[in-house]
């Protein structure tokens, strides 16, 4: 049996093993865990794609905020997902973002704005959410909070 042969076989046999507990899985509602450490994790979240990257790490924090409330999450947006930060956009679901974004910041959650993003799109300052503060560059606040031992993620 040459090697694509077996990639096929054993891509078919994965296929039939996952299907089951996915559907499963797909059924069973939430996950609910107790908080995975007697501190609280620091979480520095990069979005920067688009207004579906956004959502979905919005999502993203607020299921973990609901498996170990005391996470510390700071959001940092720049570049051609800088738009979820500014009052007015909708969610691909067509719900605010400040409306998700209040929520998130209610609970803790800081928001984080790239100057040198919204200089070069040539957006006013003032288009910025209340909850969201100004940085001078998103990829430089990101270094420096991992330098201080926050963990990195990237939806």
């Amino acid at each position: 049996m040459n090697p694509r042969d077996r990639i096929r076989l054993l891509g078919a046999g994965l296929a039939g093993l996952g299907a089951a507990p996915l559907a499963a899985a797909q059924s069973q509602g939430p996950v609910t865990d107790k908080p995975i450490s007697s501190e609280p994790w620091k979480v520095v979240m990069q979005i920067s794609v688009d207004l579906e990257q956004a959502y979905e790490g919005l999502i993203n924090i607020q299921n973990v905020l609901q498996l170990d409330p005391r996470m510390q999450f700071v959001v940092v947006g720049y570049g051609k997902a800088i738009h979820f930060l500014l009052d007015g956009t909708k969610a691909p679901t067509g719900a605010a973002f400040s409306g998700i974004i209040g929520g998130l910041a209610n609970q803790g959650v800081q928001f984080k704005a790239c100057r040198n993003t919204l200089d070069f799109l040539k957006i006013p300052t003032d288009r910025v959410v209340l909850e969201a503060t100004l940085v001078p560059a998103g990829v430089y606040e990101i270094i420096r909070l991992q330098s201080k031992g926050w963990y990195y993620l990237k939806p």
